[in-house]
């Protein structure tokens, strides 16, 4: 059976330091909407959905915040995947410790209890 090589795990210092480096993060993506107007011009504008209490939602980004939006998506998302990866290396850090000591009660080192 062929085993995988895991990579190399970053430190999680190393990996929470990242995520305050972040300026900011947004949830969702950025759809571009067009609307015929009535003179035969197209409007265009731009919406962020993005996904909350199990359901679907909108907000209108008004063009001069476009670039500030699209650079918090980015963030979102690598927020996203360094989430992951700091979980993925809780996780092994937890498997790779020692298990923990059995704690012993004053009564187990007297023997049976009398009844």
């Amino acid at each position: 059976m062929k085993t995988k090589e895991q990579p190399d795990l970053r430190p999680r210092s190393a990996i929470i330091g990242e995520i305050a480096a972040i300026p900011s993060a947004v949830q969702g993506k950025i759809c571009e909407m067009r609307k015929q107007l009535s003179g035969g011009k197209v409007a265009t504008y731009y919406n962020l959905q993005y996904w909350a209490d199990g359901r679907n939602h909108t907000m209108h980004i008004p063009r001069e915040k476009l670039a500030q939006f699209r650079d918090a998506v980015r963030g979102g998302e690598r927020l996203k995947a360094l989430v992951a990866e700091l979980a993925e290396t809780d996780a092994r850090d937890m498997l790779s410790s020692a298990p923990p000591l059995k704690k012993s009660s004053p009564r187990s080192r007297s023997g049976a209890r009398p009844r």
